[in-house]
């Protein structure tokens, strides 16, 4: 009877295409932008992300390395079994590399977890954090069913790298400063020529430099500025979003000191 039961819930999981990858996923059955399952999960993630950050901000520095490290583990976890999977499927190849900004925040926050460093909090900040947010709003992988090994993956993945960021910011492990936000860009001179090569020697498209993800703010950009114009926007505005984010974090600081001074002196 039990066998029964649990033969039941894995034929079920099979018809719904748990482990089917992206080449044989139907038209048409994916959970989509927006829809009920798309918003329950940025719900459990802002959830998760403000129970964490509480808890964190609460956690004496030892404790905190601990659950950095933990974290930064399970986030590298993940993309490696991702890529297990993939392999045993037979469906690992080049377009599946780590090489998208969110699979490199991922390893950035597993070395920012044992190092600290002000260097690769600054790329986190600047540069992952809007970019997880963005992946988290505008999912490329809304096509696949809602009961799917990646969109688990997905959801699992980028929220965990937004949590792991708002953790660092809550307890000042992260210090993001529009001063040192030129770190966040050397990362990207360093990096994009090396992600570029590889997505024009391999026809691939890891962070969207050849071409838009689908239904994402970077589509519009190359709606007005034209495939030419493209890199130019998308450089552009990746610069707009590192100057407004750090100086959106300067003015939250700052009313925020302003406001423990103002109470410090009512007391």
């Amino acid at each position: 009877m039990w066998s029964d039961s649990l033969y039941s819930v894995i034929k079920e999981g099979t018809d719904i295409y748990f482990w089917t990858y992206s080449d044989d996923i139907p038209y048409g059955v994916g959970f989509n932008q927006f829809s009920i399952t798309h918003i329950i999960w940025l719900v459990i993630i802002i959830v998760a992300a403000f129970a964490m950050s509480c808890i964190y901000k609460k956690s004496d520095k030892k404790k905190r390395i601990i659950i950095l490290r933990i974290w930064g583990g399970i986030l590298l976890f993940l993309i490696i079994i991702r890529i297990i999977i993939l392999c045993f499927q037979g469906n690992m190849s080049v377009y599946e590399l780590p090489l998208h900004l969110c699979s490199l925040a991922g390893i950035v926050c597993f070395i920012h977890s044992f190092f600290m460093n002000d260097f690769w909090g600054q790329v986190l900040y600047s540069l992952c954090l809007p970019g997880t947010i963005l992946a988290l709003i505008f999912p490329n992988w809304a096509y696949y069913p809602a009961f799917n090994f990646i969109t688990f993956h997905g959801f699992l993945f980028h929220g965990g790298i937004v949590i792991y960021i708002i953790c660092g910011l809550a307890g000042g492990d992260i210090r993001p400063s529009i001063y040192n936000m030129w770190k966040a860009v050397v990362f990207l001179i360093i990096v994009l020529p090396i992600v570029y090569l590889i997505d024009m020697r391999f026809n691939v498209n890891y962070m969207f430099l050849r071409y838009p993800s689908k239904a994402s703010p970077l589509e519009w950009l190359e709606k007005y500025m034209g495939t030419s114009g493209y890199l130019i926007g998308y450089a552009l505005l990746t610069i707009l979003v590192i100057i407004l984010i750090n100086v959106l974090y300067g003015v939250i600081n700052g009313f925020k000191r302003r406001t423990d001074k103002y109470q410090r002196n009512r007391r």
